[in-house]
């Protein structure tokens, strides 16, 4: 630094060459302060950049929650029906036949390639696949609604298993769409010092729909 550097050299010229003591006790004193000053600014710059990151982000992380929450309920859903299944008398076999909605969500992977390479310029890469995903979501939870109690009583009294297999295997897959978009929606509108927090909120969010 310039000052350090002058102050440094007024320090030495002052003592003459006879008083090298003293000269190297003031120039440690002179750089010490300089380190302790070069610190405390970047500790500063360091704290207002965290500050800044995180107040950027408030908005991002209200927006995941709010994501992985609506998808999470068709899976919730889901879960209680083994449990509605079993008191209207279905047997193991039609309960382990819709055991198998879950798969979708384990099978994922083979498909998340193309969500993240198809998508429309208009929309962009993660919208493409959120917005209809979740409109659809919405739709089938809104059609079904009406015709949840014919199929759980079916025309023999017994649970139509293979059209709640049928329904929620579609809605278990449109969530793991979903799912593999919004994972790559955190990771892009996230700043880097926060981009665990996305994996926090899928599980938050999961959670409090389901």
């Amino acid at each position: 630094h310039p000052c350090t550097r002058g102050t440094m050299r007024r320090h030495v010229s002052s003592n003459g060459g006879g008083g090298g003591g003293d000269s190297r006790v003031l120039v440690d004193e002179t750089v010490m302060d300089g380190v302790h000053e070069a610190e405390a600014l970047l500790s500063k710059s360091e704290k207002k950049e965290a500050d800044g990151d995180e107040a950027s982000d408030a908005g991002a992380l209200a927006l995941l929650l709010l994501l992985y929450t609506l998808q999470g309920l068709p899976l919730g859903l889901a879960a209680a029906l083994p449990f509605l299944l079993q008191s209207k008398g279905a047997g193991m076999a039609a309960q382990a036949r819709f055991a198998t909605v879950s798969w979708p969500f384990s099978l994922k992977l083979l498909w998340a390639p193309l969500v993240d390479a198809i998508y429309l310029p208009t929309l962009g890469r993660r919208k493409s696949w959120i917005i209809p995903a979740q409109l659809l979501l919405g739709l089938l939870l809104l059609m079904s609604a009406s015709h949840m109690e014919e199929m759980l009583e079916g025309e023999s009294g017994k649970p139509d298993v293979g059209a709640l297999t049928a329904l929620f295997f579609v809605l278990y897959f449109l969530a793991a769409t979903q799912d593999i978009a919004v994972d790559g929606l955190a990771l892009t509108i996230l700043s880097s010092k926060n981009k665990e927090l996305g994996a926090t909120c899928n599980a938050v969010g999961q959670s409090v729909g389901y």
